[in-house]
């Protein structure tokens, strides 16, 4: 069944359950008057009790199947989310490897430059040359801090600041923007790990949880 007509059949239930109640109250009036009169009681109290008591039974797995795949639809929409983030997280990633890449490239020439800059400074200077474009600073204001961090992890704190980058990150905190993005990736099969350990097949609970177990080791 799916959803709409578990529901269905739950209300149908109820309904069911309601008349029979009903039913059943009667039927105990009517003993209870047999008995006061000294006559034998029907067992149409008994036989609407047991009935009562399946539709119970029947109403009870209904409720339980409803829950299950009220749980399994949440799951798979968890599933699908972190698959979808994960797949855009791949292709954020190969962008930031072409960034990490260009920043490594200026990290090996910025210090080569910025020694030819200070020796020429004087020369070009005293040659009426104009040096503001070069000496003009970059006001960061800390908006940019994952690329500060993936700039101090390609060059160093030296490297920021001769941007005119005035920031408390230190190297210790630098990252580069591919392993931002790795970490991101990482914490998305987490997730899908931690979706198939709550699966009610125990075979796949057991390995999502071995393995997650595995990847805090690894940690």
């Amino acid at each position: 069944m799916d959803k709409n007509e578990l529901e269905k059949r739950i209300a149908d239930l109820q309904a069911e359950r309601d008349r029979l109640t009903g039913e059943l109250d009667n039927a105990r009036a009517e003993a209870r008057d047999a008995m006061i009169a000294g006559k034998k009681p029907g067992g149409t109290a008994a036989a609407l009790a047991e009935r009562i008591a399946i539709v119970d039974d029947a109403l009870a797995e209904l409720q339980d199947r409803t829950r299950s795949a009220a749980e399994s639809a949440e799951r798979n929409s968890r599933r699908r989310r972190a698959e979808t983030a994960l797949e855009a997280t791949s292709k954020r990633a190969k962008l930031a490897a072409a960034v990490d890449d260009a920043l490594n490239t200026l990290a090996s020439s910025w210090d080569a430059y910025a020694d030819a800059l200070r020796k020429d400074v004087g020369q070009v200077s005293g040659a009426g040359g104009d040096l503001t474009a070069v000496e003009r600073a970059l006001t960061n204001n800390r908006a940019a801090e994952p690329l500060v961090k993936a700039l101090i992890q390609s060059g160093g704190v030296k490297l920021a600041r001769m941007f005119g980058i005035d920031t408390p990150i230190r190297e210790r905190h630098a990252i580069s923007l591919t392993d931002a993005e790795n970490r991101v990736a990482e914490s998305l099969r987490a997730e899908l790990l931690r979706i198939k350990a709550s699966s009610p097949q125990p075979y796949v609970s057991r390995e999502a949880q071995a393995e997650l177990e595995k990847m805090e080791v690894t940690r």
